[in-house]
């Protein structure tokens, strides 16, 4: 029996942006359908007569979903292909949030989350294993960078939709929307990347699953550095999702409406956006552990700023978006030191793991948000209060850094000394 499980190596010269623009199109969709509750809440929570706290296990029970899927998406794609498993994920994220539509109890909203997040968390890492294999080595970096910025631009139209949808038709329809947008996808999918995987004979196959183990990310010489961005990813994800879950709500507080409190989202979305984009022109000058760490600490700036802030509307908006450029930021950026840290086979693996542990950040994140909203913490507390992770994430990734700036050393080292001719011809 043979197994699809690799896309084909694309000419090292030309990028392919057929299969660019798809994984980027999944992944967008991603985006919006995991900040689709958050935008959403304010008007559930006053349509079923609930306080918004109540949907903290759905929040959470929708990041633990998406942590699996991040966790199982290696063997998978070991087994099923890239393609494979972007198209049945989608499939699962589109009838999740269909579905999700017609809850009429939180527990079932839990529960029909949960499903829907075992669909997100499989795309994103697929994604960009995908379109890094069948793009030029030299552009692994950068294609990672745009797949991910998917997540921004579905964060980003989810906020600026929802408040429109919300205040036209009613929640229900947020979800719709988007189960629409992706079931059109689907066929673009499916046919789009037909011919980017190749047959593997069973050996292969078994050699594909061997890299797809969480073992390879603990090999001796990337150990240390799997750790460190384990732990920032987590750091990262926790606090970026106490702001994705609970902005629109935390919003309501400095007197937005239930209709105007998901331009939060759209903020956090635009900035989210600029970030990218920061990343990008940053990652083509500098180690992108330089740039994460910049990043990080605009994050903290933004952080103290919006806690003493007053009830200024536009102003209050432009600094949340600040804070959504640093935090989306780290977001993006962990998976791009993913895709450089492993090799190729371990790629799929490397971007699933850490993203999951990110998740596993993006499921304490809302819980405790919903925690200090329930116990009527003021606003200003709950955003310093997460202050404190964002800087500890920012020692780690100075460390990251500096551990694999040595490594490269070392590396470079040995590399001139075994042949010193060569080393000085690709040097030039």
């Amino acid at each position: 029996m043979e197994t699809m499980i690799e896309p084909k190596k694309q000419d090292e010269t030309k990028p392919n942006w057929w299969v660019l623009c798809l994984a980027c199109a999944a992944v967008v969709l991603d985006g919006y359908d995991t900040v689709a509750l958050g935008v959403s809440i304010p008007a559930i929570a006053k349509d079923w007569g609930v306080e918004p706290s109540h949907f903290t296990p759905a929040l959470a029970l929708t990041s633990a979903g998406v942590a699996l899927g991040y966790l199982a998406v290696g063997r998978l794609v070991a087994k099923l292909g890239t393609r494979n498993v972007i198209f049945s994920a989608v499939v699962v994220f589109t009838l999740g949030s269909l579905l999700t539509a017609w809850s009429d109890s939180i527990m079932v909203l839990t529960i029909l989350r949960f499903v829907t997040g075992l669909g997100l968390g499989a795309v994103l890492p697929a994604a960009v294993s995908h379109a890094t294999a069948v793009n030029p080595g030299r552009l692994r970096q950068s294609i990672a960078v745009a797949v991910m910025t998917g997540i921004s631009l579905g964060a980003l139209i989810a906020g600026l939709a929802g408040s429109g949808i919300v205040s036209a038709f009613g929640w229900e329809w947020v979800f719709i929307v988007g189960a629409i947008a992706s079931a059109v996808l689907l066929p673009f999918l499916w046919f789009g990347l037909s011919g980017s995987h190749v047959s593997s004979t069973p050996n292969d196959a078994a050699e594909a699953k061997r890299h797809a183990s969480v073992a390879r990310l603990f090999d001796a010489s990337v150990r240390s550095r799997t750790i460190l961005l384990w732990a920032f990813s987590f750091l990262i994800f926790a606090v970026f999702y106490v702001f994705s879950s609970w902005l629109p709500t935390l919003l309501t507080s400095y007197g937005f409406s239930t209709g105007l409190a998901p331009l939060g989202s759209a903020a956090l979305g635009i900035g989210s956006i600029v970030g990218a984009c920061v990343l990008i022109l940053g990652s083509s000058r500098y180690r992108m552990t330089s740039v994460l760490a910049g990043t990080s600490a605009a994050a903290i700036v933004f952080l103290v700023i919006s806690a003493f802030l007053g009830p200024d509307k536009a102003l209050l908006l432009l600094v949340f978006g600040g804070v959504g450029l640093g935090l989306q930021a780290g977001m993006i950026g962990q998976a791009a030191v993913a895709v450089t840290l492993y090799p190729q086979a371990t790629v799929t693996a490397g971007i699933g793991w850490a993203a999951s542990m990110g998740r596993l950040g993006s499921v304490v994140g809302p819980i405790f948000g919903g925690v200090l909203i329930g116990l009527g913490v003021d606003t200003s507390i709950i955003v310093l209060s997460v202050c404190v992770p964002v800087i500890i994430a920012l020692v780690l990734v100075l460390i990251l850094g500096r551990i694999t700036a040595a490594k490269a050393r070392i590396s470079m080292s040995a590399h001139l000394a075994k042949s010193p001719h060569r080393a000085a011809s690709d040097l030039a």
